[in-house]
């Protein structure tokens, strides 16, 4: 707040006045330059530390992606073997073999200091075009993360149709409650209709997978992309397209070889 004090004596003669009504004004002047100065400062303060801590969140995301496609790429195969066994076993009219099922955990992309800045309104400090791309970059992260819940969704549908094919169920209970992993599956146990459903609930799982492949390579792409400086949307958008063209052809090893981590 600035505070203006009167002067000591009334003025006298027009120069004195004068005086006095310069003095007050270059007083405000200075007052709100100097507060303009500190506010300044201070936001500038605010960018550098949101765009650093953009920077470090965008870091690890690109590893918590390496980490998701990883882990989907091992429950897609071992679903699609299980789903080949489904189906080559009612060929042959016999009960099909189970594949040890793949426990593997899942880690949401990070978005904290987004939601943070979106709440504190320091978003407004970034550049537009910065605000754009990480606009962009965010909606692809909030894609990944949705992913997680669907792995999980389909998980649970997959665990459930394979429950009545335990070969120990009296062992179930426990195991459930402390776990562990779950015995052996006997799938001759099963019925027509429950070898049906655990089919397509495994086809589920494995078509899931793969989108979470798909949205977590696209979100490499963009992390790199916009980490790397770019502030097009053109651009970013087809460095994830061609993020996801690279891993088709040759997988995570190609994926890395044109868009390494950065050091």
């Amino acid at each position: 707040m600035l505070d203006v004090h009167p002067p000591h004596h009334a003025a006298t003669t027009r120069h004195d006045f004068l005086i006095h009504l310069a003095t007050i004004v270059l007083g405000l002047l200075i007052a709100i330059g100097l507060e303009q100065t500190v506010e300044y400062f201070h936001h500038r303060h605010q960018l550098h530390q949101l765009e650093a801590d953009l920077h470090t969140e965008g870091i690890r995301n690109l590893h918590i992606a390496l980490d998701n496609i990883h882990g989907s790429e091992l429950r897609r195969q071992s679903d699609a073997d299980q789903y080949a066994e489904f189906l080559q076993a009612a060929r042959d009219h016999r009960a099909p073999a189970a594949y040890p099922s793949q426990y593997i955990f899942y880690t949401k992309p990070a978005f904290a200091v987004w939601t943070v800045a979106q709440q504190s309104g320091t978003l407004g400090l970034l550049p537009r075009e910065d605000a754009l791309s990480y606009a962009r970059l965010y909606g692809v992260v909030q894609y990944a993360v949705d992913q997680v819940k669907a792995i999980n969704t389909a998980l649970d549908r997959k665990s459930v149709a394979m429950l009545p094919a335990v070969s120990d169920p009296p062992a179930l209970p426990k195991l459930l409650q402390t776990g562990q992993a779950l015995p052996a599956y006997d799938l001759s146990l099963l019925s027509p209709e429950e070898l049906r459903e655990a089919r397509d609930a495994v086809g589920e799982d494995m078509a899931t997978s793969r989108q979470s492949i798909k949205w977590n390579v696209y979100l490499y792409g963009i992390d790199w992309s916009v980490l790397h400086g770019s502030r097009s949307d053109e651009d970013n958008v087809r460095t994830f397209n061609d993020a996801m063209n690279i891993y088709t052809q040759g997988g995570t090893a190609a994926l890395l070889a044109k868009y390494p981590l950065p050091d």
